[in-house]
C-alpha cells in the first residue's frame, strides 16, 4: 500500500510562505526544515498571492453564493406559491 500524505494546517502553511515571502529563509531551506516538496512551497506561494490579488480586485472567495441566493429565492417564492393553492384547496373543501 502507498504512503499516506501528511496534511499541513493553513497556519503552518502561512508560517512557511511568510517566511519565503519576507525572504527570511529560502525555499530550500524551509522544505528541509519542515519536510515539505520545494514544490509545494512554490505552489503555496502562488495560491497566497492569487488569493491577496483577487481580493484586492474585489473578487470573492465563494463565487457561487449569488447563484445560491438567487435559488434559495426562487425556492421560496415556489414553496410560498405551493402553501396558498394548499389553503384555496382546503377552504374550497369546507364549503
Amino acid at each position: 500500500m502507498g504512503k499516506q500524505r501528511k496534511t499541513w494546517s493553513s497556519e503552518i502553511k502561512e508560517q512557511i510562505v511568510l517566511a519565503v515571502l519576507r525572504g527570511e529563509q529560502s525555499v530550500a531551506e524551509l522544505s528541509r526544515q519542515h519536510g515539505v516538496a520545494e514544490s509545494l512551497i512554490h505552489k503555496w506561494r502562488t495560491q497566497f498571492l492569487e488569493a491577496g490579488t483577487a481580493r484586492l480586485l474585489g473578487d470573492h472567495i465563494d463565487h457561487g453564493v449569488k447563484a445560491l441566493e438567487q435559488e434559495n429565492e426562487r425556492l421560496k417564492s415556489l414553496l410560498g406559491e405551493k402553501e396558498l393553492s394548499l389553503y384555496i384547496a382546503k377552504k374550497a373543501r369546507g364549503l
